[in-house]
Parts: C-alpha cells; sequence; structure tokens
C-alpha cells in the first residue's frame, strides 16, 4: 500500500508530465496494437493467399495420369499433388455449367487429365513450373500466381515496415515512461537522501517509482484496447463486407492481443520504471 499510495502522489504532484507520458503512451499503444493486428491479419491474407498457389498440368491424351503424379510427388519443391481424371473434370464442369452437360452427350469428353500441383514455397512456383513443362507427357502448364506473387511480395515489404514502426513505438514509450520517473525523484531527492540517512531499504524507495511507471503503462494500455479494437472491428467488418472471402481475426485473436499489449504495458512500466529509478539514486549516491 506505501509503494502505491507514494505512486499516486507523484501522478498528482507532476498532473503535466503523468498526463504527457500517459498520452504518449496511449498514442503508441493504440498505433501499436493497430499494426500488430494489421500485421497478423496481413500473415492471414498471405497464409490463404500461398495457400491458393498451384500449377495446373494438362496431360497428352497418351499420358498416365498416376505415373506422372508419383513422380512429380517425389520432387522436393512439390508440397501436394491432386490428380483430376479428365472424366471427374467433366462432371465437375457440368455442375458449374448445366449447359455442358448436354453438349457432352453429343461430343466425347475434350478435357484433359489434369495435375494440380502445390509448391513448398511460392518463390519455387516459377522454376517448378518450367520443370513440369519439360515433363514428357505433358501438354501445357498454366499457373494463375504471377499476380498473387507480386502481391506476396509487397506483403512482405508491408510485414518489415510494421515490424519496424512497433520496435519505434515500443521505445517511444519506455523512454517517455523513464522520462517521468526521473522526474518525479528529481523533486523527490531531498526526501529520498533523508529516507536513505534513516535506513531505508534500495526496494523500498525504488518500489514506488516502479509501480508509478507501471500505473502509467496500463492505464494507457487500457485506454488504447478501448480504442484500438472497435476502430479494428469496424475496419474488418467493412472489408468483409467487399471482400467476404477475406479473412479476419476472430473474438479469441483479438482478446489474445490484447493480453499481450497488457504484458507488454507491464513490462516496460516496470522495467522503465526500474531502471531510471536505480540510475537517479546511483547519481545521487
Amino acid at each position: 500500500m506505501y509503494a502505491l499510495r507514494e505512486a499516486l502522489l507523484a501522478i498528482v504532484r507532476h498532473p503535466v508530465s503523468s498526463l504527457a507520458t500517459l498520452t504518449t503512451a496511449t498514442v503508441s499503444f493504440t498505433l501499436l496494437l493497430l499494426a500488430a493486428l494489421a500485421l497478423w491479419n496481413l500473415d492471414r491474407v498471405v497464409g490463404a493467399a500461398e495457400r491458393e498457389l498451384t500449377v495446373a498440368v494438362f496431360l497428352k491424351p497418351e499420358a498416365t495420369l498416376t505415373a506422372v503424379r508419383d513422380e512429380v510427388a517425389r520432387w522436393p519443391e512439390v508440397r501436394e499433388v491432386r490428380a483430376i481424371p479428365k472424366d471427374e473434370a467433366l462432371k465437375q464442369l457440368s455442375r458449374e455449367q448445366p449447359w455442358v452437360r448436354e453438349v457432352a452427350k453429343l461430343l466425347e469428353n475434350p478435357l484433359p487429365d489434369t495435375l494440380l500441383v502445390v509448391p513448398q514455397t511460392p518463390g519455387a512456383m516459377a522454376l517448378l513450373a518450367e520443370r513440369l513443362a519439360a515433363l514428357p507427357g505433358v501438354e501445357e502448364v498454366e499457373y494463375g500466381g504471377k499476380l498473387t506473387l507480386e502481391l506476396l511480395r509487397v506483403a512482405q515489404g508491408i510485414r518489415v515496415g510494421a515490424v519496424v514502426l512497433v520496435l519505434m513505438l515500443i521505445l517511444n514509450t519506455f523512454f517517455s515512461v523513464m522520462g517521468t520517473i526521473r522526474l518525479s525523484i528529481e523533486s523527490r531527492r531531498d526526501e529520498l537522501e533523508i529516507m536513505q540517512l534513516v535506513g531505508a531499504t534500495r526496494g523500498m524507495i525504488l518500489l514506488p517509482f516502479v509501480v508509478e511507471g507501471l500505473l502509467l503503462t496500463t492505464a494507457a494500455a487500457l485506454i488504447a484496447t478501448a480504442v484500438a479494437l472497435p476502430v479494428y472491428r469496424y475496419l474488418a467488418g467493412e472489408l468483409q463486407r467487399f471482400y467476404p472471402f477475406i479473412p479476419v481475426l476472430s473474438p479469441e485473436d483479438l482478446l489474445l492481443a490484447s493480453e499481450g499489449l497488457f504484458l507488454l504495458a507491464f513490462f516496460l512500466g516496470t522495467v522503465g520504471g526500474w531502471l531510471s529509478s536505480r540510475a537517479q539514486l546511483k547519481e545521487a549516491a
């Protein structure tokens, strides 16, 4: 209780610096949480896009579907191979386009046997397509992943930028907390010297400043969560209204992100308060 009381008194005693730190930490945490949610959501989108990347291999009539499939499945750059016989392809097309069913009654099945090949990594797509095209019995190879690959490269650049932004915001909050604690110590330097003279332990002296930093960052995290989560839910709802196929984070994911933010706030407030007060007391000694 002593540490909590002293921390609250320090915040009240320096309202301007405390408010400045609270505001800085709140803005930083809000931007940090939004950036983290966007980055997490981007990973979901990228993962879904990568799973959709396939190479379609159309075989010549004389080729044996199972033999080609078994050979391709042994390649290290291939994650999955699915064989689609021409009869199955025709049935699927007939379900999607009913008029094909009537035409199929009059004509021989013109569709080739097909392999759908999923690469281990998106970067292996082009080389895999070239290798597949060189196989005996392959008529044609197609993959519509060129645009997707470009989008994945852009997403990678966005990911790097978001990570840099998150690190900068964390450092900004950390040093802001340290600055407030230093100001609080300066205003109580005479009182702290008297406490040292009468035998107060270092832990007793340092603890109120640690609690002060913790209170500021926790309050900032609470406000940031109250602002960032509704903003994300609104933007995600609007995104899915126009593009319902794009995955968004679940309520459980948002809860997990909020917990992570509070853990970060706890760490920054505690460590920032402890380091700053410890350094200032050493200078005073």
